[in-house]
């Protein structure tokens, strides 16, 4: 993760520690020993993110050193820029307009502004690693469909999403813990993950392999895989890759779950049946293997037969199953609702059309799920869920919660 932004992080530190430095402390200190105090901050924060970058994964197996980092980054170095920022827009704003004297104060009182808004983004990161992260709510979706089998009026589904179970230690007490025990007091016909089990390599599930493995209903617990079970976060040869992603398919058949690999299944319930098909959802660029594949997941799936499919990323139901006149319900996760959300803006706003709820196009619906963790460990305003999506014959009006 360090190695692919190196650059960035690295003239982050370097330029905002000499804007600082050079417009608001040496103007006030002149002592050498200020100097010395504020670059050897600087020079030790530029070596640790160099050792980090030499890691060819994306996160290394002891991913600790690599999360304080970038917390301390969080804290000590987003107001730094905010504060530099403000003050670099008050002196172009002073020197574009010519008004030097009366606008003298403007680069003060923009790095002010920065300031506060500097404070404000370390209690969101604080609050939402300390606090936000460590919650899981309860969700309730009712979807209502006239084409709905009458056998399954009323059937429910425990549903979750990016579990991400590297961040969480083995045992009790965590909200993975939280999560399981929720999913099982909903009494669920059938239990569906989204995909994003782990952060970056099996052994992360490994550990967790006999508290997911309770996991059970009457028609089973079903699961497709998200780009983070995929290997191309680990450096190795094509070879090594296809043992690392053949390990998390083993963990999570071992436990019981049936995995949907561009394939589908037939559910069955009080005489009718339904279609549950899953597609892959691997994203990294140039691999061969493991995309969603549409052809082959609906094969031998008939026109008039209700459909459920699982796809991973919410983009996919625009590409793949709108276009086609099959699967009334799609269910998608991976947007982790926006991870953070100030004043009805999340991070998934710019980038995704549908990223939490339910959405209706054509006749077709999406369900995107908010998932339970993250891959770095921290939500604010967006706090993790499991769902129990209720489905009904009969119609009412369609619940959006």
């Amino acid at each position: 993760m360090i190695a692919r932004i190196y650059l960035p992080l690295f003239l982050l530190i370097l330029l905002t520690d000499a804007y600082i430095y050079r417009q608001m402390i040496r103007p006030r200190w002149r002592s050498r020993w200020v100097a010395v105090l504020w670059f050897t901050v600087t020079a030790v924060m530029i070596a640790v993110a160099s050792d980090l970058s030499t890691s060819s994964d994306f996160l290394p197996e002891n991913a600790t050193p690599t999360l304080i980092f970038l917390f301390v980054l969080g804290v000590l170095y987003m107001p730094k820029a905010l504060i530099a920022g403000g003050h670099l827009v008050g002196r172009a704003i002073v020197k574009f307009t010519g008004h030097r004297r009366a606008l003298s104060s403007l680069p003060r009182w923009g790095a002010c502004i920065g300031a506060l808004f500097g404070l404000a983004g370390i209690y969101i990161l604080v609050y939402g690693i300390l606090v936000e992260f460590n919650k899981i709510d309860v969700r309730r979706v009712d979807y209502t469909s006239p084409d709905l089998p009458a056998a399954f009026d009323g059937y429910r589904i425990a549903l979750f999403s990016d579990a991400h179970v590297g961040n969480y230690p083995p045992g009790e007490g965590t909200v993975l813990a939280a999560a399981v025990d929720s999913m099982l007091s909903m009494h669920a016909d059938a239990i569906f993950f989204l995909g994003d089990i782990q952060n970056v390599r099996p052994s992360e599930i490994s550990v967790h392999t006999d508290l997911l493995g309770r996991l059970q209903a009457p028609d089973g617990v079903y699961a497709i895989l998200g780009n983070h079970d995929y290997a191309h976060y680990i450096e190795g040869t094509a070879k090594e890759k296809l043992g690392i992603e053949a390990m998390t398919k083993r963990l999570l058949r071992g436990m019981g779950w049936n995995l949907l690999l561009n394939e589908h299944v037939m559910l069955h319930h009080g005489g009718d049946s339904i279609a549950l098909a899953g597609m892959e959802g691997n994203e990294g660029r140039g691999e061969d293997h493991s995309f969603p594949i549409w052809e082959k997941t609906v094969e031998g799936i008939g026109d008039s037969l209700f459909t459920i499919m699982l796809v991973h990323n919410p983009k996919c139901w625009k590409k793949y199953v709108v276009p086609n006149d099959l699967a009334a319900l799609t269910l998608s996760g991976h947007t982790h609702g926006g991870q953070v959300k100030v004043l009805g803006f999340s991070t998934t706003t710019l980038l995704y059309d549908e990223d939490d709820g339910m959405y209706e196009h054509k006749g077709k619906h999406l369900f995107v799920s908010k998932g339970i963790g993250a891959l770095i460990p921290m939500r604010f305003g967006v706090t993790g869920e499991v769902v129990q999506l209720t489905l009904h014959k009969k119609e009412t009006t369609h619940q959006k919660q």
